[in-house]
């Protein structure tokens, strides 16, 4: 039995399962065989009332893998073995498959949880102001001072503390 053939059993027993794609697999090509010395006997196809035709139902793929593993022709058993492999890892990766949607619903679900609980935090300990340092020095007079006494000084931002002492020590102003 062929993958192609595989599959498409697969779809028709459980058509509304969703199937990712598949991995691409080589082609096997037959070898020619030589003619056996003695025939020995080869189980039949499945009963009539098994195989997958216009009116009847689908056969089973657990009960096409056992017939397959149980052939006694080596090639027909081994592509049971490896249909069952390929059905076993299909279900492993449908599980996981699974499983990642349901972690994703967790991780949205916590996320939405945690911007809830973020927002309840900042209504609850709302941020403070930063104050503003306290001085004993109008910021203005001391750049009029320091312009005048012919003094680098920045035009807005903190007036540099070497800048503060010196109009102090010429001013007496306030500590």
């Amino acid at each position: 039995m062929t993958i192609a053939a595989l599959n498409r059993l697969l779809d028709e027993e459980q058509p509304d399962v969703v199937r990712h794609p598949a991995p691409e697999i080589p082609q096997i090509t037959a070898r020619k065989r030589k003619p056996m010395q003695q025939p020995r006997p080869v189980p039949g196809p499945p009963a009539p009332q098994e195989t997958s035709s216009a009116g009847a139902a689908p056969l089973a793929v657990g009960k096409l893998l056992a017939w397959a593993e149980a052939h006694e022709t080596r090639f027909v058993a081994r592509k049971g073995a490896q249909a069952r492999a390929l059905l076993r890892e299909l279900r492993g990766l449908y599980a996981e498959a699974e499983e990642l949607v349901q972690v994703d619903a967790e991780e949205q679900r916590l996320l939405g949880q945690l911007a809830e609980l973020r927002a309840r935090k900042g209504r609850l300990h709302p941020s403070q102001k930063r104050k503003s340092p306290v001085r004993d020095y109008v910021p203005a007079e001391v750049r009029a001072w320091a312009k005048n006494a012919g003094l680098d000084v920045p035009a807005a931002g903190t007036v540099p503390n070497r800048i503060v002492a010196a109009w102090r020590e010429a001013t007496g102003g306030a500590r």
